[in-house]
């Protein structure tokens, strides 16, 4: 472990520490997948408060550590210091076209820290945008458009965000199910540019770093790749005779 990563755990400690001592809950900001990573490698150290991550919805890929007393059994995510945004385009027909990272600079561009913000879910001329309250206002009066679009910030519920995430489907034939065969059809490069992905620890398998270029992801696993996006490995549709495997996965949008 660098010092950097021991830094980070230190302060997790103090949170749950805090939690323990007063017998609050006590929350991290939004954390990358890299970060927890750190964070699961130790979670035998966090044994003496109750531990959930969650990013607003099921599917979220920025988590909130959330520190609470252990004998508190309920979660809500209404108790998250978080809270989910819709960000609407007022250009009607001609809403030119925005993508995540459109909404993430814009969001960015206003001043705001990277771990305030978490999850962007977007649509044809709207997003949806998990933030922590102490910027919710701040976001609402301040982000007043995205590209060349004047938008409308206004609060939106957990609930709003159930069905937003579509996806696309790939197929692509492969040697064996490797973590870096499949990245060559994913990411539609060779195996040594997918090794690279991995040798630069930006693939994480349901939230937790993969190194190995041999890893072998089971159905239903989602894999991220940082800088890129995120797919479900789906399923294995056939076999050749020669023994090579269709592989289906789905592309997040």
């Amino acid at each position: 472990m660098n010092k950097e990563e021991q830094i980070f755990l230190n302060h997790l400690q103090d949170l749950a520490d805090t939690c323990y001592r007063r017998n609050i809950p006590v929350y991290t900001d939004f954390l990358n997948m890299y970060e927890q990573t750190v964070f699961l490698s130790a979670m035998p150290e966090f044994s003496h408060v109750r531990v959930i991550m969650d990013g607003g919805y099921g599917e979220a890929e920025r988590k909130i550590v959330c520190f609470l007393p252990v004998y508190e059994e309920k979660f809500s995510r209404e108790c998250l210091p978080a809270m989910p945004l819709r960000i609407q385009s007022s250009a009607g027909k001609f809403t030119v076209p925005c993508t995540h990272r459109d909404y993430l600079g814009a969001v960015l561009n206003l001043g705001i820290e990277r771990g305030k913000i978490g999850d962007f879910l977007v649509g044809r001329d709207y997003a949806y945008v998990l933030c922590m309250k102490t910027m919710a206002d701040f976001l609402l009066e301040n982000l007043t458009s995205v590209k060349r679009n004047p938008v409308l910030c206004t609060p939106a519920d957990f609930s709003d965000l159930e069905g937003e995430i579509t996806f696309t489907e790939m197929t692509g034939s492969v040697a064996s199910l490797r973590m870096d065969s499949l990245l060559t059809v994913f990411m539609k490069v060779s195996r040594s540019q997918a090794n690279s992905f991995l040798e630069g620890e930006k693939v994480f398998i349901n939230g937790k770093l993969c190194l190995s270029s041999s890893t072998v992801p089971k159905e239903g696993d989602v894999v991220s790749v940082r800088g890129v996006g995120k797919f479900v490995f789906d399923e294995i549709v056939s076999s050749t005779k020669k023994g090579r495997l269709l592989v289906k996965l789905k592309k997040y949008i």
